[in-house]
């Protein structure tokens, strides 16, 4: 195989950014366009020159030419679709969240194992440059050993017109714990290259728009011995969107992309707007290479877990052992 050749399942919003991503790398191309809306498909089949276009997955997986889905649609569809294109021996690239329970997730990780196939999760928050630095700085000790990270994730949404089915928990899985949280709960995961042990989580129901919790607070025991706290709520004014690593030996806060040591902000210009580039190319260059990508599905796993016990810990409130699920 000398190119990775995609069927893009669902053309909408964030599949512009993978179709853009993929036409700019020399080693893959946009092959097949796929959504149930035709003209949709078929325009996104013109703006970035695939030779076919679908309105099914099915048929798009039985192209020869095609060798690798990557899969943008609704969350409550990721299961079905990445099982169609492991039967197919399409390697499967998901948008996260990479479903919205646990058992789904282990029944991916299952058939593209049974199919030899890569599965990887557009966990991009992984490819920005700012939160690569700064897992490297944890690595090399910069903190000595993490003892307490605090996350936050705050915004004022009312509504998300873009993706109608966003207030529909059979299909999202709860905007804010699936739709933002997938990307919150992996950060603190793969900043401190740890599983969640121990969670509790609290929320409520601020807007009836979302028919779901739009303010969670949620607690961490972390396996590498930190503990952790993310806050994520729609409903507030000013934004932020910052992470703090505290340890033995010092402090890193991550504000946006910027970093900032001890007080002291580093010097560093991040690339803030190549993640999504950069996530591509690492699963072309897996399928190509013939190994496991970061971020796959056997990794992204320990997140999917942990959201699973905030889930849990959500509907029951108590305390839940997310290592055991």
């Amino acid at each position: 195989m000398d190119k990775v050749r995609f069927a893009i399942i669902g053309c909408g919003g964030i599949a512009q950014s993978h179709m853009a991503s993929i036409a700019a790398l020399p080693n893959a191309e946009v092959a097949v366009t796929v959504d149930i809306a035709r003209e949709r498909a078929e325009q996104a089949a013109q703006k970035y020159g695939a030779k076919r276009w679908a309105t099914s997955t099915e048929e798009a997986v039985q192209d020869d030419a095609v060798n690798a889905v990557s899969i943008c649609l609704p969350h409550a569809l990721h299961e079905a679709h990445a099982l169609t294109a492991a039967k197919a021996g399409k390697h499967i690239l998901v948008e996260k969240p990479m479903a919205i329970s646990l058992r789904e997730c282990d029944s991916m990780i299952a058939a593209a194992q049974s199919a030899k196939v890569t599965l990887m999760v557009g966990q991009v928050l992984r490819f920005r440059e700012a939160n690569r630095e700064a897992r490297r700085l944890i690595q090399s000790g910069a903190v000595g050993s993490p003892t307490n990270v605090i996350r936050r994730r705050h915004s004022f949404t009312r509504e998300h017109r873009a993706e109608p089915w966003s207030n529909d928990p059979a299909v999202a899985g709860g905007w804010v714990l699936y739709g933002f949280g997938a990307h919150e709960v992996d950060m603190i995961l793969y900043l401190n290259d740890a599983h969640a042990r121990t969670t509790f989580a609290l929320g409520r129901k601020t807007n009836p728009h979302w028919r779901d919790y739009d303010d969670i607070d949620i607690l961490f025991d972390l396996s590498n011995g930190a503990m952790a706290t993310m806050t994520h709520s729609i409903n507030i004014k000013p934004g932020a969107w910052d992470c703090l690593i505290a340890g033995t030996e010092g402090c890193l806060c991550i504000t946006n992309d910027v970093l900032t040591l001890n007080g002291e902000t580093l010097p560093n210009k991040f690339d803030v707007q190549g993640g999504m580039q950069r996530q591509i190319a690492e699963f072309v260059n897996a399928v190509l290479e013939g190994r496991e990508p970061e971020a796959s599905g056997r990794d992204v796993r320990r997140t999917m877990q942990a959201l699973e016990a905030v889930k849990i810990s959500l509907a029951e409130k108590r305390p839940v052992e997310a290592d055991k699920l």
